[in-house]
């Protein structure tokens, strides 16, 4: 039988195939959502957006329509760290898009995603100058007190400039397109969507939001973060990597979750929706412009004729010695509290980490949306960070860097050290009354760099943290705890 190791050895590429694909509405009924950072400064996008904005601000505010009042949709009901938070957020920004294409009378108006991994994720000239892009042209009042969030009191700032993106912030290398390459390669839902929020969408509310060394912060650090023009492009791009997931073939779970009452409509009315309306997202009447065709990524380099719709022999024998499933290598208890500047040190009894670090396994690859593929690539190991207490809500404007077996850690290691995994932020997961916190950091690239060097022993590894406020100079009193890590391999 031809082995894993060996079929990758072979072919020295990463294999696809084509799977068949269903049949999907079509395209020139949906709303199409492009990538901002493409767009020309003319576009007619920038106008059209803040035709939409301005005159929301306009709307009384007993319309539950208005800039204010869709902002308190978010401050009052939205779910972070938990199972349904890409389906409650899809849900919101759908009826956002909505509302803004009745305002304008452009029924087929459609929102832009941000794209962090094009321009060092800079945001485009129109949300700098003296107009509705720009959120400090808005007097928006966000003294709220929130029964999730409490107390609210941010302003219209942002962390970034017309030269400076997300890229250039300090936990900034986790929007790079390899970086959400890598959540997008995960086929577990419950995996890929704790990746998606911990990392890229915490990182950036808190890089754009905590501005300074202490509060006032920015609204997008808040839980009226959609007081900012640019969160609905944020959480649109959040939603973009779902829909391109979901398109590759891979499988969202059925959630009975309820949304009742919590959002209206075009009109203005409250409507009752479920979380498994969102599984099917051309369903809701929108698409983006990566899942209509090969546009995303360049094509992966392939083996033989990929494009059969039945795999040869070969290939079907390889696919059906593949492991399927998560398996758990190790797991430890932690006592420790992390503190800012400091490292906490974990360390993890974990089985066979080489056997299982140099296999291989198939996944759903979303390099070819208009036709959907599985491919395979080698296996790859995971940290779940469980069971987190986090730190206050006034306190936790950090990254928390993970990296893996470094034996000179310090607050100054730089995320391209060759021992550095991966990073995650806090971001609405320490209201009040939530259940402790979980992240996800794929460690695989620390661990083979260190079995090519030799330092990886087949039964141990340390699992490091490094939390670092976001402004340098910022607050340095911030303290959260991990109480359980677990490794697995996927």
């Amino acid at each position: 039988m031809l082995s894993r190791r060996k079929f990758i050895a072979a072919s020295g590429a990463t294999l696809a195939l084509s799977l068949v694909s269903p049949k999907k509405a079509s395209a020139q009924s949906l709303r199409l959502r492009r990538d901002l950072t493409k767009m020309a400064p003319d576009d007619r996008f920038f106008q059209q957006y803040s035709e939409a904005i301005t005159r929301m601000h306009q709307l009384p505010e007993s319309d539950p329509r208005s800039w204010r009042n869709q902002a308190i949709i978010h401050a009052n009901f939205c779910p972070h760290g938990t199972l349904d938070f890409l389906h409650w957020h899809r849900h919101y920004i759908t009826f956002f898009e909505q509302i803004c294409g009745q305002l304008i009378g452009e029924p087929n108006f459609a929102l832009a995603y941000w794209n962090w991994s094009n321009e060092q994720g800079r945001i485009p000239e129109p949300f700098f100058t003296d107009g509705p892009l720009n959120v400090e042209f808005w007097n928006d009042p966000s003294d709220y007190n929130s029964s999730d969030w409490g107390p609210i009191e941010t302003v219209g700032i942002r962390g970034l400039t017309q030269t400076i993106g997300l890229q250039d912030l300090r936990g900034g290398d986790v929007f790079t397109e390899d970086e959400i390459e890598q959540i997008r390669r995960n086929s577990n839902f419950n995996l890929f969507s704790e990746e998606l929020e911990g990392t890229p969408h915490n990182i950036g509310h808190v890089l754009l939001g905590a501005t300074n060394s202490s509060p006032p912060f920015g609204h997008m650090y808040s839980g009226l973060s959609p007081l900012d023009p640019v969160f609905w492009l944020h959480h649109c791009n959040v939603d973009r990597i779902w829909a391109e997931w979901q398109a590759a073939g891979n499988t969202t779970p059925s959630n009975s979750d309820e949304y009742n009452q919590q959002f209206v409509n075009a009109e203005g009315d409250l409507v009752r929706v479920t979380a498994n309306d969102t599984r099917d997202f051309t369903a809701l009447g929108f698409t983006y412009e990566t899942t209509l065709s090969d546009l995303r990524s360049p094509v992966v380099l392939t083996l033989g004729n990929t494009g059969l719709d039945t795999p040869t022999p070969v290939l079907s024998e390889f696919l059906a010695s593949a492991d399927v499933g998560l398996r758990e290598l190790g797991k430890a208890d932690n006592t420790e509290v992390s503190n800012i500047d400091l490292a906490t040190s974990i360390p993890v009894q974990a089985d066979h980490l080489l056997t299982n670090l140099f296999g291989s396994h198939a996944f759903k690859t979303t390099s070819f949306l208009s036709t959907p593929r599985i491919a395979v690539e080698g296996d790859r190991i995971l940290a779940v960070l469980k069971n987190i207490t986090p730190p206050s809500p006034t306190d936790d404007a950090i990254v928390v860097k993970i990296f893996v077996n470094c034996p000179y850690l310090s607050a100054t290691t730089p995320s391209d050290d060759p021992h550095y995994a991966g990073s995650f932020s806090f971001f609405g997961q320490n209201k009040q009354g939530m259940a402790k916190l979980e992240f996800v950091i794929d460690i695989t690239k620390p661990l083979r760099y260190l079995a090519e060097k030799g330092r990886l022993v087949d039964n141990h590894v340390d699992i490091q943290l490094m939390p670092l406020a976001v402004v340098a100079e910022g607050r340095k009193q911030a303290s959260f705890k991990v109480e359980t890590i677990e490794i697995i391999r996927v």
